[in-house]
């Protein structure tokens, strides 16, 4: 069977996006001169005012998109993979919680995306709503900064549970609700099940729980270390492999991300793509430890928590990048520092987003985007070859 995406389901994707993000951008305008009008005298206030409706169209849109959108190569090759599942008695690089749900649905690959990345959207959603985001300003900054990863992993799912048991753990602490702390936990345990990799990202997580970890200090301490690290990663990784493998077959996995031989071709394409990828979640990494940790303006637990999560994978990224390790790990561990980028964006860049080095950032994103869309609708030959030689 031949696999393949149409040039015009490509476009449309595009359109979608674009059609999102005016949407995200007009509501934020409106509900800004909605405030200033009648001036407000709490953000919580302000919060309550704005109508549901919002909420319920976004989550929608959002839903359709993760589940009908082309924007990479995963989603074809997760096509492949989930025909192969249909097929087998066995699962095949897939998770058991994804075949079972193959197995139990009828034979439709959009069911199947809809069920796994339209509940992941729908998690998304209630992380904003439990933390009283202004839903359409988040909307925005998720459109701009990961609405073209968010379809792309299929570890997207176990992120929105793990990220939604912290939030609940957080706010379990100062809400005094024990039900929360119950749900957090329960949520977390739930997460690893839906990929291999979220257990160490629980790992990493559970690490700057430890006193000191954020702080301007430790980041200091650890970029210092860089070079000695850098050398010695994979005798690093595969005691880490060790240590958090559980079974045999985790241990096997994770060993072929180590020794996986792609690595990143350094030419004036790779390097243009790289900088125009990651040039803006640095420039926004930034911004949030100057303000954070520099001018100690007032921010939340969970938003330190957030900035250093995001540190730490860059950080990992990093060593992995161009390394002989493997590059594809590399690419993996900045993808996943996206995402609490992306929620901390979501809580901290509101008080800010009228500044301009938030808006030349936003607007890098934008380009960001154009660029990834451009080139992948330049390469959707090698696009579908490659899905028909998985």
């Amino acid at each position: 069977m031949q696999y393949s995406v149409s040039l015009l389901h490509e476009i449309l994707t595009v359109i979608a996006w674009v059609i999102m993000l005016l949407l995200g951008y007009r509501e934020m305008r409106k509900y800004d001169k909605l405030y200033e009008e009648y001036n407000y005298e709490t953000e919580e206030e302000y919060f309550f005012y704005k109508p549901r409706s919002f909420w319920y169209r976004m989550l929608i849109f959002t839903m359709l998109f993760v589940t009908f959108g082309c924007v990479g190569g995963d989603f074809l090759h997760n096509q492949v993979i989930y025909d192969l599942n249909v097929q087998s008695d066995h699962p095949i690089h897939f998770e058991d919680v994804y075949v079972l749900l193959i197995k139990g649905l009828p034979t439709n690959y959009y069911l199947w995306r809809f069920c796994v990345w339209g509940l992941a959207a729908f998690l998304l959603f209630m992380i904003l709503d439990e933390i009283k985001s202004d839903l359409d300003f988040s909307f925005f900054v998720f459109t701009l900064m990961l609405m073209n990863y968010f379809p792309n992993l299929r570890q997207t799912l176990g992120f929105m549970m793990m990220f939604y048991g912290y939030v609940l753990l957080f706010h379990s602490a100062e809400d005094a609700m024990p039900q929360k702390l119950v749900m957090g936990i329960i949520l977390l345990i739930i997460s690893t099940f839906f990929h291999s990799t979220i257990f160490v990202f629980i790992v990493l997580s559970l690490l700057l729980f430890i006193p000191g970890t954020k702080s301007l200090a430790m980041i200091i301490v650890s970029v210092l270390l860089f070079p000695y690290l850098y050398d010695i990663t994979k005798e690093l990784s595969t005691q880490f492999i060790g240590m958090v493998s559980n079974n045999d077959a985790m241990q096997e996995k994770a060993t072929k991300y180590i020794e996986s031989s792609f690595r990143v071709e350094l030419n004036i394409r790779g390097f243009l793509k790289i900088i125009v990828n990651r040039l803006p979640v640095l420039m926004l990494f930034f911004y949030g430890i100057k303000k954070i940790f520099i001018e100690k303006v007032e921010a939340s637990y969970m938003e330190k928590h957030l900035l250093m999560l995001t540190y730490l994978l860059i950080y990992i990224s990093c060593l992995f990048f161009n390394n002989n390790v493997s590059a594809y790990l590399s690419q993996r561990f900045w993808d996943a520092a996206c995402y609490p980028l992306t929620i901390f964006a979501m809580i901290f860049l509101r008080n800010y987003s009228g500044s301009l080095y938030v808006r030349i950032t936003l607007y890098a994103f934008l380009v960001s985007n154009i660029f990834n869309m451009a080139y992948s609708l330049y390469t959707i030959d090698n696009f579908n070859a490659n899905a028909n030689s998985f």
